[in-house]
């Protein structure tokens, strides 16, 4: 029995203590179950298992009905999972499930494979969680047999020194603890989307507002360190359609771009690399290849590509590749709270952050 995961190495748990507890916050982007055997088998069981300083703290179970519902659902609702624009920007990459070898039993005829997609994972204990077990038990011509996988689980520290993106007052949304929001998405699982409200504390104060109502729309985009433009694109004019069929016209285009609309990808060091998007059109101060120094300004706050209304998206990465870049959390030298506290990372959705 073959057993992968996405990521493959290690997950980053979003872990915060409060009240003398750990909350471990942490999602498993793919795990794919494939018979590599030359016989049938039968799936009976997915334990995973969560271990703290190697003591067992909980079990979640897939068996019986829900199991033969996760493997029957998962074959009817992630045909698209297996390649393309979906595979890369969910996943990561291609390839990691054969569509074409989905079993939608849970007998799985030699070469069939199925699995799960995007488990969250949310665990208060007295210490954080530092390690997934998966194990998958089978029966094949009469007997039982269990596979297993461990994959470590890290609380992730940046490598550099970042300044936050945006001067001033800033709300901040979409973030790790909104799970249907970008963290579903392999190098967005800990993206910002960055607004600013008006004086009266809102967003659209008033009714068919345009882009230039907007408090922050124009705003200048900082670089949130040293590095270097490993890719940008300029001039996309237009928002584009949330739905997938009226945007791919404008994908075959614009590529990227129809996503991400005007963007600015810069390399820093020690491997993380930082993504800005949505800006005005042609309103990129910088160009492929340029080095930039913190704070330098690259661009302004706008509302092209797949945007709801003016903001900044951001988000880290450990490599400068938008779909195939894994998502980082990223750390503030510069941002404190309403209550004027220093916080360093955005921990919770929907919160107002200030500059210093």
């Amino acid at each position: 029995m073959e057993i992968r995961t996405i990521p493959k190495d290690y997950i980053i748990n979003m872990s915060n203590e409060a009240h003398g507890n750990v909350e471990s916050n942490f999602l498993l982007h793919g795990l794919k179950i494939k018979n590599d055997a030359d016989k049938p088998v039968v799936l009976k069981q997915i334990n995973m298992e969560l271990y703290a300083a190697e003591t067992f703290v909980k079990q979640v179970t897939y068996c019986d009905k829900a199991l033969t519902n996760a493997v029957e659902r998962f074959a009817h609702e992630c045909t698209w999972l297996g390649g393309g624009f979906g595979a890369q920007l969910f996943l990561g990459e291609e390839g990691f499930w054969n569509t074409e070898e989905y079993s939608s039993s849970v007998t799985l005829m030699p070469n069939q494979e199925t699995g799960l997609f995007n488990e969250y994972f949310v665990m208060v204990y007295k210490e954080m969680v530092d390690l997934l077990s998966v194990q998958v038990l089978y029966e094949m011509e009469g007997k039982e047999y269990k596979q297993a996988l461990s994959i470590p689980l890290i609380n992730y520290e940046n490598k550099n020194n970042y300044i936050f993106p945006i001067e001033g007052c800033v709300s901040t949304c979409g973030n790790y603890n909104c799970l249907l929001d970008h963290r579903q998405h392999y190098s967005m699982e800990f993206a910002i989307d960055m607004a600013q409200y008006n004086k009266e504390q809102k967003l659209s104060f008033k009714e068919n507002m345009q882009m230039e109502d907007y408090v922050i729309y124009g705003k200048d985009i900082l670089a949130i360190a040293d590095g270097e433009v490993i890719d940008c694109y300029p001039s996309i004019p237009i928002t584009t359609s949330w739905v997938w069929e009226e945007r791919l016209p404008y994908f075959k285009i614009y590529g990227l771009a129809s996503q991400f609309g005007n963007y600015v990808i810069i390399q820093h060091a020690n491997g993380e690399s930082s993504f800005y998007g949505h800006m005005i059109v042609d309103s990129l101060t910088v160009k492929k290849g340029d080095r930039v120094k913190q704070g330098q300004v690259i661009g302004k706050v706008g509302h092209t590509g797949l945007s709801n209304c003016p903001h900044l998206h951001f988000q880290l990465m450990d490599k400068p590749n938008i779909l195939t870049g894994r998502g980082l959390p990223c750390s503030f030298t510069n941002i404190k709270d309403v209550t004027g506290d220093p916080i360093e990372r955005i921990m919770d959705d929907n919160i107002i952050v200030h500059t210093y």
